[in-house]
């Protein structure tokens, strides 16, 4: 798990600590969070590891678009940008419309992998999810801590990330035809069940297929296998 912070970004956290009340380890009160993603299955995710959380809760979860409105609603004590599809675009937007707000949260920024420089000196944080959520949430409670104040990226994970984009294509190019099908409906947010109505198949012979895509995908969860394929644009057509 790797974990940045922006050089000009320390004192700027302990204010925004200091504004939203974000307490220590041992507090009993959880931490407040909302997650902006457009990936269905981040979304899934995090609502399942943050119910088994004792130092968050669930402020909601939402579409990129949507997280201002949410933010300024709901007033979460930590918000988490899903990043971690290169379209996404209009970070410096976005981080500075929460910025303008009367409350204003701790900003992560969650990425697949890698990060771009200039992404990290726009927010407070910047994790990686190539831990899972569960480690994501055990990260985003030390930060909010105030028990790490800054710990630069490796140099290898600030980058584009056009190499592993690259990689991940190849990986698809090796599904076959049926393959592709159920990560398409994986990357809509079905379930098993709901794949295998989908395509008259037993829940049973659609997980066999899960297994083998995140095999060959090199992955090992439904939802990183999601992500990699929207990262390459799987769905245009191409595969």
């Amino acid at each position: 798990m790797t974990v940045g912070f922006g050089s000009d970004q320390v004192d700027q956290l302990h204010s925004r600590r200091r504004r939203v009340g974000l307490r220590s380890c041992g507090a009993v009160q959880p931490r407040t969070l909302l997650v902006a993603s457009d990936v269905p299955f981040a979304r899934t995710d995090f609502e399942a590891a943050v119910a088994n959380s004792e130092g968050f809760a669930l402020a909601g979860t939402c579409a990129w678009r949507d997280v201002v409105d949410r933010t300024l609603r709901w007033h979460p004590d930590v918000v988490v940008l899903d990043a971690s599809v290169p379209r996404v675009a209009g970070v410096a937007d976005t981080v500075g419309r929460l910025r303008a707000l009367d409350h204003s949260p701790m900003i992560t920024l969650l990425v697949q992998d890698c990060a771009a420089k200039a992404d990290i000196d726009r927010v407070d944080a910047v994790v990686a999810m190539d831990r899972g959520v569960a480690a994501v949430l055990t990260v985003l409670e030390v930060l909010a801590s105030g028990a790490v104040v800054a710990m630069a990226p490796r140099a290898s994970r600030v980058h584009t990330g056009v190499s592993r984009d690259y990689e991940v294509r190849q990986r698809l190019s090796t599904l076959t035809k049926r393959e592709r099908e159920i990560l398409r409906l994986v990357v809509d947010g079905l379930s098993n069940r709901e794949v295998g109505s989908r395509l008259f198949i037993s829940p049973e012979t659609v997980k066999e297929y899960v297994s083998r895509i995140l095999a060959k995908l090199k992955v090992t969860s439904r939802i990183e296998a999601a992500v990699a394929a929207v990262r390459a644009e799987f769905d245009d057509g191409e595969w």
